[in-house]
């Protein structure tokens, strides 16, 4: 870990900006040059990995051929004291999976969208596939009160043409809920892969869901190959039915039936907005094979387009939606597919890897300007075990724990074995995947974490947390380790105002605090545990498209002890 003040390769740390399983991420300045520029690290423990080292040293490489206005551009890259670093441009502001829908009008999320599939275009014009597009890989940055959107971590991306095995362990990099049905079932990629993903990412960013959401992955995974995603029009008032068959059209289970590219899929979503009846202007000229697509789309042209052609128009700009009346989509009609009939094998081998090998995805701490994760140790099971450290005899199950913050994050780990990952002692770091998937990762207090949000509230004088977020359940939250519970009791002390109930499940007792004056649909409460007398420990929860009630009832049936 670097501080502030450091030097490392002539460039002077300023703060750390993310970790990862893989790497961190630190904001340095230039050692001749009035500029500040994002530094990314390879951890050194991963040095010895062929395999990973591949992959980072090919992130640079693949960036450096794509010089675009809408993709954070690569200055330089190099090895010092056995690690590999990489020096990109800084950006001064957020990633997309921060957005709130219900604070995020839906044309706002499309020129996002459109932005983002200008460079994705590029790059696919160049033969490289970026292979993990979503929300947290798109930048935000404000300039001269304009909004600059820039399309990062190229970290999985492979050029087209290239026969090289980065992946030849059958390890599954992407994230899966923003996966392609060709990517889950091993088919050859093309740029079409790229939409697919792009789509769930607007999918998103209109309503505050994946489109198949599931707490298992391989629930995610049939949803991916064989369900019709759902009409994003059903999802959030307002929303014209106009939409629906253009998320469906890049949603496609099969490449070809979705647009020649993702500029063609970005204006079809801005005119089905703006415009509803010329939607079916901008569809993709491909035949279409799938029956349902003809029932949405009936209006599309059948000529056949040139592969990786530039779209015909530019992409519009953003205007008012048009409120238009919803109306039922027609129920899809299944299309036999080779994917189908290999959706049962499929999903048992993955169910055992799940459970052999652990989660399938692995994220980024948030806010995730860095690199892809990687895989994470399984979830222990949900058993009842008490804090080491309480007056009761500890059970058989907790080991004597170091006193470090390893030590601590196996604390928290064994008290709360079904809500987060199972943690090594031995590490500083520890990341993994916690109660319905959600991504963690341990934070110290010199390390903060990245906020869940503008209006968490100040948690005292703690030592460690797991923070989590990211999962089916839409919401984050932060399991906290105090030095005492003098210090505990302070930080409850200063919360801000708060409504106090007391709560007893599964026989246990709690006291929940929820923060008044949250914002829209961003409910957060924190959660003190009255089961011991030397209780060092707070959990804080914060709601996602959520009111109070919905926080509350999410925690009642979350699995704390």
């Amino acid at each position: 870990m670097l501080r502030a003040g450091e030097v490392f390769a002539g460039y002077e740390i300023e703060r750390e900006l993310g970790r990862g399983g893989m790497g961190s991420v630190y904001l340095a300045r230039h050692p001749r040059l009035p500029r500040l520029i994002a530094l990314k690290l390879l951890n050194r423990d991963l040095f010895g990995d062929i395999e990973v080292r591949r992959r980072f040293e090919r992130e640079a490489d693949v960036v450096a051929r794509l010089e675009h206005p809408n993709i954070v551009p690569v200055y330089d890259r190099g090895i010092d004291e056995d690690q590999l670093w990489i020096a990109m441009r800084y950006i001064d502001g957020v990633d997309a999976s921060v957005l709130e829908p219900s604070n995020l009008p839906p044309q706002h999320a499309i020129r996002i969208i459109g932005e983002t599939a200008r460079a994705l275009d590029f790059a696919h014009r160049r033969g490289v596939l970026h292979r993990d597009v979503k929300p947290a890989n798109i930048l935000l940055e404000r300039m001269d009160g304009e909004e600059r959107v820039f399309l990062a971590d190229f970290g999985i991306a492979r050029l087209r043409d290239d026969q090289t095995k980065l992946t030849q362990t059958g390890s599954f990099t992407a994230t899966l809920t923003y996966a392609s049905p060709e990517q889950l079932s091993g088919q050859p990629l093309d740029p079409k892969t790229d939409q697919y993903s792009l789509a769930c990412t607007l999918f998103r960013l209109l309503t505050g869901t994946v489109p198949f959401a599931a707490e298992h992955p391989v629930g995610i995974i049939h949803g991916h190959l064989s369900t019709p995603p759902p009409a994003v029009s059903a999802l959030r008032p307002g929303l014209p039915p106009a939409l629906d068959p253009v998320l469906a059209r890049a949603l496609a289970k099969h490449p070809d039936d979705r647009f020649a590219n993702c500029l063609d899929f970005a204006t079809a979503a801005q005119q089905a907005l703006t415009n509803p009846a010329a939607a079916t202007a901008v569809m993709s000229p491909r035949p279409i094979s799938d029956p349902r697509l003809q029932q949405m789309a009936p209006g599309v042209s059948r000529s056949t387009p040139t592969q990786f052609a530039q779209p015909t128009a530019p992409f519009p700009p953003a205007g008012p939606p048009t409120r238009t009346r919803r109306r039922p989509v027609p129920p899809p009609r299944r299309k036999p597919s080779k994917l189908r009939g290999c959706l049962m094998s499929l999903a048992i081998i993955l169910a055992v890897m799940v459970i052999g090998i652990g989660a399938l995805i692995v994220y980024l701490e948030r806010n995730q300007n860095s690199n892809s994760a990687a895989p994470t140790p399984p979830v222990a099971p949900a058993t009842t075990t008490e804090e080491a450290d309480t007056t009761t005899a500890p059970p058989t199950t907790t080991t004597a724990v170091p006193d470090h913050l390893g030590g601590y994050a196996q604390r928290l780990s064994q008290r709360f074995p079904a809500m987060l990952p199972l943690a090594d002692p031995d590490k500083d770091v520890n990341t993994g995947t916690g109660y319905q998937g959600a991504n963690c990762t341990t934070y110290g207090k010199s390390t903060p974490p990245p906020t869940t949000g503008a209006d968490d509230p100040d948690l005292g004088d703690w030592t460690l947390l797991w923070q989590c977020a990211g999962g089916g359940n839409r919401a984050a939250y932060r399991f906290v380790l105090y030095d005492s519970p003098a210090d505990v009791q302070a930080a409850i002390a200063a919360l801000p105002a708060n409504t106090k109930s007391s709560v007893t499940e599964n026989g246990h007792d709690y006291t929940n605090y929820v923060l008044q004056g949250s914002q829209l649909f961003r409910p957060r409460m924190v959660t003190e545990f009255d089961d011991g007398t030397n209780v060092r420990y707070l959990m804080y929860s914060a709601g996602f498209i959520a009111t109070d009630d919905d926080l509350v009832n999410w925690w009642k049936g979350a699995p704390v002890n």
